[in-house]
């Protein structure tokens, strides 16, 4: 029986956590030749998605098609750089601007405009992906998407990791079984087939979360979750220092209000929103700690 503290699950909270996953890098370093900055930092950040329930369908829908967007810009950003294609640049930082505006139209709850910017970004970065050629024949890009998917897996895992869940383990299973033939691919020389693998094994791990969306959490699990986050938020502090950038501070910030919303959602019960909540936590702090050493590396 589903225990009844048990809630379902945030559909866009969850997107939102593997947005991050989808959408940004572990390394602070891999952004060094960025001409417009990293752009889990410019729009990509999981803040709005993570603290805002939409409201309707259309809210909802939005949402997915901002994540849409971000996954997009994020995969041809690399390319775009080491092209050094101007107009291909150029198109690139269209996109990210109006991505930016519609992040902001999603804020103020102006759905429409907000569906507009971010299909116009979509277009600009579909034609400054164009300019430099496909992203499946470049295999650093491939090799990268590898990379989101990885991290996809492992914080899907991390969502369905109670004893109740059998057959979405044997799912996981199978998908990460996949994900090892995509790099086999890569490695063989087969960047197209290794990129197409790899995109429907991220595909897999969407359905999997939704076909999970009635699975409870356990106390103990959300309790584990809330304690790394806690851990992770003490660690982030002294990887900080004294003196923070704007942009750490601001990602600091989020994660120390979703560490509240993570423990209030404890408090009631809410354990897979904990769950949630407390890797939005993590994963703004890794965020928090990249921003920071990459400002580091650029002033050095």
């Amino acid at each position: 029986m589903r225990a009844p503290s048990a809630r379902r699950i945030t559909p866009v909270l969850c997107a939102a956590l593997l947005a991050t996953a989808w959408g940004s890098r572990s390394s602070a370093d891999s952004h060094s030749t960025c001409i417009y900055g990293p752009f889990q930092f410019s729009y990509a950040s999981t803040s709005d998605a993570g603290t805002r329930r939409p409201e309707s369908a259309e809210a909802e829908n939005v949402a997915r098609e901002l994540i849409r967007t971000n996954r997009l810009l994020a995969s041809v950003e690399p390319k775009v750089n080491r092209s050094g294609d101007d107009k291909a640049k150029d198109d690139l930082a269209s996109a990210v601007a109006r991505q930016v505006e519609a992040r902001q139209a999603m804020v103020e709850n102006r759905f429409a405009r907000a569906m507009r910017l971010t299909l116009e970004a979509r277009a600009f970065g579909k034609s400054a992906a164009t300019k430099v050629g496909p992203l499946e024949d470049d295999p650093e890009a491939v090799a990268r998407a590898l990379e989101q998917t990885d991290d996809a897996l492992a914080r899907a895992k991390e969502l369905i990791e109670d004893p109740v869940a059998p057959k979405a383990k044997r799912t996981h299973e199978a998908l990460e079984a996949r994900q090892k033939g995509a790099r086999e691919l890569l490695k063989e020389g087969k960047p197209r087939l290794a990129f197409a693998e790899t995109r429907q094994v991220r595909d897999g791990v969407l359905q999997l979360l939704r076909d999970c969306a009635d699975l409870p959490v356990s106390e103990a699990t959300a309790t584990k979750a809330l304690k790394r986050a806690e851990r992770a938020m003490e660690h982030a502090d002294e990887d900080l220092g004294a003196t923070p950038t704007a942009e750490a501070k601001r990602l600091e910030r989020e994660a120390r209000a979703q560490l509240q919303k993570a423990r209030l959602l404890h408090a009631r019960g809410a354990y897979r929103d904990t769950l949630l909540y407390a890797k939005l936590v993590e994963r703004n702090l890794e965020l928090a700690v990249g921003a920071q050493r990459l400002a580091i590396s650029r002033s050095g």
